[in-house]
């Protein structure tokens, strides 16, 4: 079954316009992209904010924003796509591809482990500061010092890792991957990390303050700096691993995810209904590339027990519910670390589901 074609609404839904600009009047949003549909199109848009501070023009709906973990569901459906023609297996193991460069606990876990956030990884390090090269970034991600206390935690490193093991089993980088078996096939051209087009870009305000402090945390000193340029990921690890990787860095707009999650719905070009069966298999917090619904988290109650979704830090969210064929896109750039827009997610999903 094919998805229909994301093709934007001519006008802006009203109630959609009035949540947007409460984010903005709030202060916890600069720019937002609300967006409705299922896998026939999409039927609700509203749109609120400037490219940029200073002059940007006003949004229409097609812009890029910093998807940040984001990423990770595209990551996922990349793993999901060359499992299925066998040229990467989920169930590889690490120790397969690194052999003894992999601390002997990592070394058991499979890649889809990594990508249920399984392997006992630390959820962060500023690997920028770990390491002086992404050789070196290797070699900490495999050592027993990227090893935390507890096997199943979310976070970065495991997406980060799966990513460099598809560069070395394949032979070609992660972004060529994506893409050529994941990004041309559902027709995602735009969908870059660092895209050269500054224009149709959504300036991002945030600072690296919260890696400050996590930084801090585990000892190691980083350098307050302001937010990226235009063009550049938010996420430092993200920069130093070459603007783009498994865990951040990609660029998408609104309509984008929408595609994605019509895929996931109504499995065509990349993945399989088997594929979507298995990777939402199990009842832990977090199936393979998604995190599952909660009440009191971005979800919200007005979503099916069996929805599922993805959060960025930099403010964007995605949410699928199956059971009524309806996804939800709120695409944000929020202005500090304290804002929070779950509260804005929720509001939003009852606004699609519970009129």
């Amino acid at each position: 079954m094919s998805a229909g074609r994301a093709r934007l609404p001519g006008e802006r839904d009203p109630e959609l316009q009035s949540l947007l600009a409460g984010m903005l009047e709030s202060g916890d949003a600069a720019a937002a992209v609300a967006l409705a549909g299922n896998t026939a199109g999409i039927d609700r848009l509203a749109v609120a904010g400037r490219t940029r501070a200073d002059d940007g023009r006003r949004l229409r709906g097609s812009e890029l924003f910093d998807l940040a973990s984001l990423t990770k569901p595209f990551t996922a459906s990349l793993a999901l796509a060359l499992d299925r023609i066998g040229a990467l297996p989920l169930d590889t193991g690490v120790g397969e591809l690194w052999g003894a460069a992999a601390a002997p606990r990592l070394a058991d876990r499979t890649l889809e482990a990594l990508l249920r956030h399984r392997a006992g990884l630390r959820a962060w390090a500023p690997l920028y500061r770990r390491a002086k090269t992404r050789a070196g970034a290797l070699r900490f991600l495999l050592s027993g010092d990227a090893l935390d206390t507890r096997r199943e935690r979310y976070g970065d490193l495991g997406y980060v890792l799966w990513a460099l093991s598809a560069e070395r089993a394949l032979g070609a980088s992660y972004g060529s991957l994506l893409r050529r078996h994941l990004l041309e096939p559902l027709g995602l051209r735009r969908v870059r990390g660092s895209p050269e087009d500054r224009a149709v870009v959504v300036e991002s305000r945030l600072d690296n303050r919260r890696e400050v402090e996590l930084a801090a945390a585990q000892g190691i000193a980083v350098a307050r700096v302001r937010g990226p340029r235009a063009g550049a990921a938010q996420d430092g690890n993200a920069r130093f691993m070459g603007g783009l990787s498994g865990h951040a860095g990609l660029f998408g707009a609104a309509e984008d995810l929408w595609r994605l999650a019509a895929e996931w719905l109504a499995p065509d070009r990349v993945l399989t209904t088997a594929s979507v069966r298995g990777a939402l298999a199990g009842g832990r917090r977090f199936a393979l590339g998604w995190a599952r619904r909660t009440v009191r988290g971005s979800a919200g109650p007005y979503l099916s027990p069996d929805s599922f979704g993805h959060v960025g830090f930099t403010g964007g969210s995605l949410w699928i519910d199956p059971s009524r064929d309806a996804i939800m896109v709120l695409l944000a750039h929020r202005t500090s670390v304290k804002a929070d827009l779950a509260p804005w997610r929720r509001r939003f999903h009852r606004i699609i589901l519970d009129p």
